[in-house]
């Protein structure tokens, strides 16, 4: 993919997010795909639950056709995207088959107060959010490791983000070595870079640390080949 990338601040819940527009805006969920989208595993989806956040949605998956008290993890949607973004572009109930938490996504998260409003909303649903797990793609994988590195281990238990939209002066975000952190890129996304700048980092750092670069793009495609993977690692520390 070739084009350039225009980068914009928002703020969420008091951290600063580095929003990415232009080539991974308004078409990056339509754009060609660098690569099959992979089918889905051939399970029964568990129960998927939307709610309000005032004029926000939010959906909660759960890997069985029940709602029980499990632990949490928030999955920030890209620039495109919205809370229905992960269940219905990527599938991601049929991924959380066998698994031992909920994901819960939000509408618009970049404006919300994830951290004083989402969270405690997701306990009045009965999740148990003592820690939460953070993970993301492309702008919601940035926004994703921000807040983990902001929040710490005392409320988080892990954050993972596929093709994350950071800039390469944030790259060692040393606040994320007390945390298990997977981060995976694909090979010709224009984010490469910066992401084995940050893997390199937090392993010099003695970081519990997984994930790489992988043949892909910066698309749809990459992240659902991803996401099994991903969906693991936050099992492991849920």
């Amino acid at each position: 993919m070739q084009g350039t990338t225009r980068r914009n601040l928002l703020i969420a819940g008091g951290v600063a997010v580095l929003g990415v527009g232009g080539l991974f805006g308004k078409d990056a969920y339509t754009a060609v795909r660098c690569g099959t989208m992979p089918s889905l595993p051939d399970v029964t989806p568990g129960l998927v639950r939307q709610s309000r956040l005032g004029t926000r949605r939010v959906l909660v998956g759960y890997p069985t056709a029940e709602a029980r008290r499990l632990p949490v993890t928030v999955l920030l949607h890209g620039a495109a995207g919205n809370a229905r973004t992960p269940f219905e572009v990527y599938g991601i109930a049929a991924y959380l088959a066998g698994m031992g938490f909920a994901v819960a996504s939000v509408d618009d998260w970049p404006g919300a107060d994830l951290a004083g409003d989402l969270i405690p909303h997701l306990a009045t649903l009965g999740l148990n959010t003592a820690r939460v797990g953070l993970m993301g793609w492309s702008m919601g994988g940035g926004g994703a490791l921000r807040l983990a590195a902001a929040l710490g281990p005392d409320r988080v238990s892990a954050v993972s983000a596929t093709s994350p939209a950071i800039s390469a002066a944030e790259a060692p975000m040393g606040g994320l070595a007390r945390l298990p952190v997977w981060l995976s890129c694909g090979e010709s996304d224009p984010l490469a870079p910066e992401t084995i700048a940050m893997l390199a980092n937090l392993r010099r750092r003695g970081a519990t640390v997984e994930g790489g670069i992988s043949p892909g793009c910066h698309d749809a495609a990459f992240r659902r080949r991803m996401l099994a993977s991903q969906l693991s690692f936050m099992n492991r520390y849920k």
